[in-house]
């Protein structure tokens, strides 16, 4: 990255990745990490849930001119899967039912009648197998966290290298396909995605370039639902907005007021650190979504790759995106959905 003849990039401590959920969209998701490996932008912090923890294990459990054979060899394999669903047998619903009950209990709801996953989780489990190292990812080379919701108590949890040792049941905890039953770990089912850019809160103060990839994020404000990036994205703007302006007061107070007890408390929550968000979106709206998240044909796959890699050559492409914020801000936010860029907030 900094040996790239645009140094713009350079002045970034952290490159940071967030995958999100979406089933066959993580497709984008892959296709978008092709076209920043091919512009030699490699991340050093990646978080992901559901299929976005599949490809960010994929990411950060090899070396990185291997990562992009890997990908494609994981949605290769995955797209040669049969497209034709079985439906349940009753029988068989059941007892997938009963366990759900015994296992879960009332949050973990039950499975479907009309359809069996995309999926199963034995074959998913050999395929991540197949193409993740996890000494490598356990080794901290690169962090990472993945998220996953506890189904017995509700709440969201993060898997993070620097505090777990991750292995295939983390991975698959965020339900990476529609029909995926939960995952119990350490005694507690999950199920589930549960991760977005608040998850770099918890990261020590850097200058950072985040990458925000969503398969499917709904229109903010418009009739698609609600779109949880939009609504984290907005409350960290407010978080780092405000440490930048306390920075900026504290340069302007006088040393004898620096020294008074208050104050070096407010000040201690000071921050110079900057944060440049591109946002990409492949699916803004709900229109045919689980349809959508279910294909995994060899077509779908292949133009939700090429969609990744063009949005990921505009957003790099374009002059002002790197450039630093303003001084009295923390956080910029650049959005690309579906190919058109939206004004910079």
């Amino acid at each position: 990255m900094r040996g790239r003849p645009d140094k713009s990039l350079a002045r970034f401590e952290r490159i940071a990745l967030v995958l999100s959920g979406g089933g066959a969209l993580g497709a984008y998701q892959a296709g978008a990490y092709a076209a920043l490996e091919g512009c030699g932008v490699r991340p050093n912090w990646i978080a992901g849930t559901a299929i976005g923890a599949i490809n960010a294990a994929i990411i950060a459990g090899n070396l990185p001119h291997e990562r992009v054979l890997r990908l494609r060899q994981f949605w290769r394999e995955v797209s040669r899967r049969p497209q034709d669903r079985r439906p349940r047998s009753a029988n068989r619903w059941a007892r997938t039912a009963l366990t759900n009950w015994l296992t879960v209990g009332r949050r973990g709801g039950f499975p479907s009648l009309l359809e069996e996953p995309v999926i199963s989780a034995a074959a998913l489990r050999a395929m991540i197998g197949e193409v993740v190292d996890f000494d490598r990812i356990n080794s901290g080379g690169v962090r990472v966290v993945l998220g996953a919701v506890n189904l017995a108590t509700g709440a969201e949890t993060f898997f993070d290298n620097d505090r777990h040792v991750l292995g295939v049941d983390h991975v698959l905890a965020g339900s990476p396909f529609p029909g995926m039953p939960a995952v119990t770990i350490g005694h507690h089912p999950f199920s589930g995605s549960a991760i977005s850019v608040s998850a770099l809160d918890d990261a020590r103060p850097a200058d950072t370039l985040c990458f925000a990839i969503d398969g499917y994020d709904p229109v903010p404000g418009g009739q698609s639902g609600f779109s949880r990036s939009a609504r984290d994205i907005a409350a960290m703007r407010r978080t780092h907005d405000l440490r930048r302006v306390i920075a900026l007061l504290g340069e302007r107070l006088p040393s004898a007021l620096r020294s008074d007890v208050e104050i070096r408390r407010c000040l201690s929550e000071a921050s110079t650190a900057t944060m440049t968000i591109l946002h990409l979106v492949h699916e803004g709206t709900a229109a045919d979504l689980a349809a959508k998240m279910r294909d995994i044909s060899p077509g779908a796959v292949a133009r939700r790759w090429k969609s990744g890699e063009s949005d990921v050559a505009t957003s790099l492409a374009h002059p002002r995106w790197l450039a630093p914020p303003s001084r009295l801000s923390g956080v910029v936010v650049h959005e690309l959905r579906g190919g058109v860029v939206a004004r910079p907030h």
